[in-house]
């Protein structure tokens, strides 16, 4: 087995950099980016996940580039790459294990990279056993690592993409009147496994003007309103992140003109992104624009890294417009919205995924990017 985005020349550079002696990824994500091994919530089997409490798995990196993984003793070791596979049978042997790595390095005074999500219990017990080492919060190093993608990530989110796609034309297939949002949640999820993927990550669903982040009251479809379908799939580790709007009917009134003028902003900001661009001009760019509109347009711009989580980095949302730079093999969602009064003030707008290449911004979802009628 190899690495699938993870790179030890990359990790190595960034440790040495910033003087790090261990680097210890203790939550799923990073364990399953440090090793491959299948610990993750959206596994076919997320047995390692519902067991983590009992039997942690734990990655290390030393400075020289070498890895161990700890993990629960009955599982297959073929499912990493690590070669040093330290098997446990409890909690307490998988702290003996990761003390006993840190160990080797003969030295009292480690400078050990640490999660912020780190569980006490393993801080504690570092902490105890090396009482002089220098601990340092270490997630920049994993979000650095993970910001851009190898051509398999790549692969594996657009094919999430796919998937996710598949699921909104699934519902829109089965939109009718009377229909709740109870039924469209299943065919979603029921989509999404039937199209090769191993979960779901959010199935974000509004009829009318219900509460798209908490669907599943039974809420049913009337005639001539619009839905929100929001859905991000899991494939082989890799998330997506698409929504679209669906009408039943005709549109409500101001509905497609708003949403027309979003993804034309967005198209604009699309075409301005290439290589070595902040995100702080993007994010100007489309307050530029939507003001040029003429009108009073109040709405909420995000865009985020996708990968292994569907928010791996938040590169501008409407509280936080940060300074990163596109970088070649960057994966994202952009996403505008804005309110629409008539539904309570509900968002409605837009949401897709692209790529990062050296000449600029590829689109990877095919979805009409206008609103979707039945």
């Amino acid at each position: 087995m190899t690495p699938i985005g993870f790179s030890k020349e990359k990790c190595l550079k960034i440790m040495q950099k910033k003087d790090i002696d261990f680097l210890i990824a203790s939550t799923p994500e990073n364990v399953f980016y440090t090793s491959g091994l299948p610990v993750r919530h959206s596994e076919n089997n997320p047995i390692l996940y519902s067991l983590r409490n009992s039997y942690p798995s734990i990655t290390v990196v030393r400075q020289n580039g070498e890895e161990s993984v700890i993990a629960w003793g009955v599982f297959d070791p073929a499912y990493t790459w690590v070669q040093d596979y330290r098997t446990i049978f409890s909690r307490g042997e998988a702290i003996d294990a990761l003390l006993s790595i840190i160990k080797e390095k003969e030295s009292q005074k480690p400078n050990i990279g640490i999660e912020y999500k780190m569980p006490f219990y393993q801080f504690d017990e570092l902490k105890k056993a090396f009482p002089d080492a220098i601990f340092t919060i270490a997630d920049d190093i994993f979000t650095e690592m993970r910001m851009i993608k190898s051509e398999e990530e790549i692969e594996r989110i657009k094919k999430s993409t796919l998937i996710s796609e598949k699921s909104i034309l699934a519902m829109l297939e089965e939109l009718r009147e009377g229909i709740t949002d109870i039924e469209l949640l299943e065919i979603a999820k029921t989509t999404v496994v039937k199209e090769g993927a191993s979960g779901w990550d959010h199935v974000t669903l509004s009829l009318g003007d219900s509460d798209p982040e908490a669907p599943g009251t039974g809420v049913k479809m009337k005639k001539n309103h619009i839905t929100r379908f929001d859905v991000g799939a899991f494939y082989k580790g890799y998330c997506s992140d698409i929504s679209r709007h669906a009408v039943l009917g005709k549109a409500p009134p101001g509905v497609e003109k708003t949403v027309k003028q979003i993804v034309d902003v967005q198209q604009k900001c699309i075409d301005a992104i290439k290589p070595d661009v902040s995100a702080l001009e993007i994010n100007e760019l489309a307050q530029k624009e939507f003001e040029a509109l003429g009108e009073e347009f109040p709405f909420f711009p995000t865009c985020h890294g996708i990968g292994i989580d569907c928010e791996e980095s938040h590169l501008f949302d409407p509280l936080y417009p940060s300074g990163q730079i596109f970088k070649e093999g960057m994966v994202f969602e952009l996403e505008y919205w804005a309110p629409y009064e008539p539904y309570n003030n509900r968002l409605i707008g837009m949401e897709d995924c692209f790529v990062v290449t050296k000449s600029g911004c590829k689109r990877i979802s095919t979805l009409d990017r206008l609103l979707l009628f039945k």
